[in-house]
């Protein structure tokens, strides 16, 4: 019987080895695979962030172009205002 027992758990251990071993081989492949797929993904997300800053860069361009627009703007009519002020207190003298 124990003859019996010791051949059976040899040829278990030999095809338990074969066997994990072609399951190590395929978890290897899935596992590169899916490797495969997050670097393409990675690379996409990467190229939609580089897409997005070039668009977010160019509208802070036009962005600051109208704020310094406004500013002019403020600066001149602050100018005119302030003119208009010292014209108002040269008359009442």
């Amino acid at each position: 019987m124990e003859a019996a027992v010791a051949d059976r758990e040899e040829e278990m251990v030999e095809w338990n080895d074969g066997r994990l071993d072609e399951k190590f081989k395929a978890i290897d492949q899935r596992f590169d695979q899916i490797e495969r797929k997050m670097d393409d993904g990675f690379a996409r997300m990467d190229a939609g962030f580089r897409e997005l800053n070039a668009r977010f860069d160019a509208g802070l361009l036009g962005l600051n172009g109208r704020i310094d627009g406004m500013q002019r703007t403020l600066l001149g009519v602050s100018g005119v205002i302030i003119a208009a002020l010292i014209g108002v207190i040269a008359t009442q003298l």
